[in-house]
């Protein structure tokens, strides 16, 4: 799948949203400048993953800590999560709620990662995924989710003091602070540098039953979770398939929206009413892309700025600066800086 065709639902933007809001943070005023809108805050919304990690790097930036994903996964929301949670506290045990969990996750992380879920005799372990590959955000994302997970665990169970068996973390921990910090909220060994990330629970964790409103209650969450990935999954094709031209167009040269619309075989009035379905438009829409391809290009250390800039078309040698710190929070070098660290 092409990267532009990634996504993450308003869940997921909400969660770190409300979350940096209660640490202080404007987050709301920092929507309009990755492009985004009160819109993409409701939990069907489709939010593009370029913005989604733009809008991390800047709360990242303004919270001038190493612990922002942690400190927001520690703000457990139950209502924000609705069907999801049903799931999790209608199933019998922790494993069936967490086995529903992973089943209907894309209601909260779209295409762009989650669990996998492998079981044994001796418990479950939750790798996680994703196609983040800025490593700032990769970490944010990480800590959180864990974090998150965690206080899922002890929700669900009704047991405040109740911690998985373990936990590996793909990164290595980005301060001391922050180390003891993270293994503080987990209550459990974590080990740190293994390459990728999982959460191991033991089977007696996995057996603890769960005291929901029963069967009943569980298969409707099912039947409304089920529908709601059908509808997420029907507003996909045409959005992507629009955004995989313009971004194929754009690493060759500077896409035209009726080029675009030529090669779908619609006129352009067509296109743009689909890109207003999707909440888009067709500037939003180009201005997204360039901002993911200038973070792909900088991840690449072979590219210089200079070169960065002009493949993505920038004439002028300070447009690309300001244009980046206004999508990110940082510029070029900042950004580079923090990816070496």
């Amino acid at each position: 799948m092409n990267q532009s065709q990634f996504y993450v639902t308003g869940l997921a933007l909400s969660q770190f949203v409300h979350g940096a809001e209660a640490l202080g943070i404007d987050a709301r005023a920092r929507l309009n400048d990755v492009g985004l809108s009160e819109d993409h805050l409701a939990p069907s919304a489709k939010v593009p993953e370029s913005q989604y990690e733009m809008l991390l790097l800047q709360l990242s930036a303004a919270h001038r800590k190493d612990s922002l994903g942690a400190e927001i996964g520690q703000q457990l929301m139950p209502s924000l999560y609705g069907v999801l949670t049903s799931l999790l506290l209608n199933s019998d045990t922790v494993a069936e709620g967490l086995r529903n969990f992973v089943v209907y996750q894309a209601l909260a992380t779209g295409n762009c990662g989650g669990f996998e879920c492998s079981e044994s005799a001796a418990g479950a372990e939750f790798c996680i995924i994703m196609t983040h590959r800025n490593p700032i955000v990769r970490q944010l994302v990480t800590e959180c989710v864990i974090t998150l997970f965690c206080n899922l665990l002890r929700l669900i169970s009704s047991k405040r003091a109740l911690s998985p068996e373990s936990i590996w973390i793909e990164h290595a921990p980005a301060s001391e602070r922050s180390r003891q910090y993270f293994e503080s909220l987990v209550c459990c060994p974590v080990r740190w540098s293994q390459g990728f990330s999982r959460i191991i629970i033991d089977a007696a964790t996995c057996q603890m039953k769960i005291h929901g409103e029963g069967r009943e209650m569980l298969q409707m969450a099912r039947q409304i979770a089920h529908r709601q990935l059908e509808s997420l999954a029907s507003r996909s094709s045409a959005e992507e398939s629009i955004k995989w031209h313009t971004r194929e167009l754009m690493l060759t040269g500077t896409p035209r929206r009726e080029l675009v619309a030529s090669r779908l075989r619609i006129s352009a009035s067509t296109l743009d009413r689909r890109l207003k379905d999707a909440g888009l438009t067709w500037q939003t829409l180009v201005d997204n892309l360039r901002a993911q391809l200038a973070i792909e290009y900088l991840s690449d250390p072979s590219l210089t700025i200079t070169a960065a800039s002009e493949k993505l078309g920038f004439s002028e040698v300070r447009a690309f600066p300001r244009r980046f710190k206004r999508w990110t929070g940082m510029t070029p070098s900042e950004f580079r800086k923090r990816e070496r660290s």
